[in-house]
């Protein structure tokens, strides 16, 4: 293979240059002796800035150029966005590989100077984007601080930096971008690629950033992805390519795909799908609707194998109850807005949504990040700016926000007196009262546990429901259980306590 020389081929934006050359590090890593050559080719959609391409009339209108150079045998890789990639880019060619995909999300920047009046009655954003837009109207409302507003999406084309860039000169209120993109531009090493990094951190200076939730806001399929093609015939590359294959987040990708593809397939469609691992679980995350006017809506464990002793739970023998949720423990306030009001430049995770119950004053400086999609529906009703969330899959999935703040900062934790954190500093917000909740629990088999703490105050009044079936999110707790149950066939993962609820006979 020395002699060899193969020929790699992207768009010629940044971004897309970016993913050419960290496919080709992949490439050299597991064959130095190749020679690697990177080419560009401008697009359909670059050349032609009048195409609506909300449309869905013009598929590969970023792929085909390129997917035509590996047909026509002119380059031997393709190197694509893999979610502005039809399912069959050409007869003759195919996606064959991945490498590590960046992060699946949506990013939303909204000005500081729209975010003064938050009695705006329309919140214009640009995005060309038919799900970006559907999906903005049923979930903004929610999650933005804004009192009652409906969502206008405004067109907008071009790359990163030059949507960007329309973005601060426009009197638009926000824009939704990929936030893979925005991370591979922001903490690229190249020198003509920082130039364009540094003016994109001007154009969003005076922006306020969010991180959109998957599990409520999903993309579109293979966004954050990398979709290597090939020709057909090319054996030699097909196995160099599948040497590199990120099989996870290929598979990742090709079933977000194939789910859109069940909907009549298409980024003209409505519908967002996202597919992305945790451990052992897989979630998907589906939301949009259909042509036919079919409201999707789901977030759920993909790969989850219930064990049938978690099955059509008698209501009788379930804990908590709705109505016994709040018997465990009372919940006491401790002062602590002087010390909250003096934090800057860190980030303040929000455990639950009774710990801005008393109003805190955040400075703006800080990052607010919740456990929760209801702590930040709780916490935008009360006028705070919220930037991303760890959607109850624990207090350790990663935030990745990396691209937006420097080493310096610090992680606190807003919480009960007795929690504990691996990563954070704890700030005891209110205490925790034990109440005498044994009667609650005698005679029960299922349990659902909110905390370690409420488990272990269990065990201590009545130790026998050790060998009863229990349940948690699937955070620190759920680790919790895992430590303390030897019989891992009596645990069970949920992403809540209402997706717990479904399993009991009502």
């Amino acid at each position: 293979m020395k002699n060899k020389t193969i020929k790699i081929v992207s768009r010629s934006s940044c971004l897309a240059q970016i993913q050419a050359r960290l496919v080709a590090n992949k490439i050299k890593q597991a064959y130095p002796d190749i020679s690697l050559e990177l080419n560009t080719i401008k697009s359909t959609g670059d050349i032609d800035k009048n195409i609506d391409i909300s449309s869905g009339e013009t598929p590969g209108l970023f792929t085909n150029n390129i997917s035509n150079s590996i047909k026509k045998g002119e380059n031997d890789i393709a190197i694509h966005s893999w979610k502005d990639v039809p399912l069959e880019p050409t007869k003759e060619t195919e996606i064959y590989g991945t490498i590590e995909r960046g992060d699946i999300r949506d990013l939303l920047f909204i000005k500081n100077k729209s975010l003064k009046n938050l009695n705006k009655k329309e919140l214009s954003i640009f995005t060309s984007s038919p799900r970006r837009k559907y999906n903005s109207n049923e979930v903004f409302p929610k999650l933005l601080p804004f009192k009652n507003f409906v969502v206008k999406a405004k067109a907008i084309r071009g790359n990163i930096e030059t949507r960007l860039r329309k973005y601060n000169e426009s009197n638009i209120d926000g824009i939704i971008i990929a936030k893979t993109a925005f991370d591979r531009i922001i903490n690229s090493n190249f020198k003509s690629d920082k130039i364009i990094a540094n003016k994109i951190k001007d154009y969003i200076s005076d922006s306020k950033w969010m991180i959109l939730p998957l599990s409520i806001f999903p993309t579109a399929p293979g966004q954050g992805a990398i979709g290597i093609e090939a020709n057909k015939n090319n054996n030699f590359i097909k196995e160099i390519i599948k040497t590199i294959n990120k099989k996870e987040v290929f598979n990742a990708v090709g079933k977000e795909k194939n789910t859109l593809f069940k909907y009549g397939g298409g980024c003209h469609q409505k519908i967002g799908v996202s597919v992305w691992r945790k451990n052992d679980f897989e979630f998907e995350a589906l939301r949009g609707i259909t042509t036919e006017g079919k409201d999707l809506l789901s977030f759920k464990i993909a790969n989850k194998l219930l064990n049938n002793n978690f099955v059509n739970i008698s209501k009788s023998k379930a804990f908590p109850s709705a109505a016994s949720k709040s018997k465990v423990f009372i919940r006491e306030q401790i002062d602590q807005l002087s010390l909250i009001k003096k934090i800057r430049s860190s980030v303040i995770y929000l455990s639950r949504k009774n710990v801005v119950s008393n109003n805190p004053k955040i400075h703006r400086s800080n990052i607010i990040w919740t456990s929760g999609i209801k702590c930040w529906e709780y916490a935008a009703k009360k006028g705070y700016w919220i930037n991303g969330s760890s959607e109850s899959l624990g207090e350790n999935e990663p935030m990745r926000i990396d691209s937006f703040i420097n080493q310096n900062f610090k992680y606190y934790k807003l919480t009960h007196d007795q929690s504990k954190s691996s990563n954070m500093e704890i700030i005891p917000v209110y205490r925790l009262l034990p109440k005498n909740f044994k009667k609650h629990i005698k005679d029960k088999t299922h349990f659902f546990w909110m905390s370690s703490l409420i488990f272990e105050e269990a065990i201590k009044s009545s130790p026998e429901i050790i060998n009863a079936y229990h349940s948690s999110g699937l955070g620190q707790t759920y680790d919790f259980l895992k430590k303390k149950i030897k019989d891992k066939n009596k645990i069970q993962g949920y992403l809540s306590y209402d997706d717990w609820k479904k399993n009991i006979n009502q």
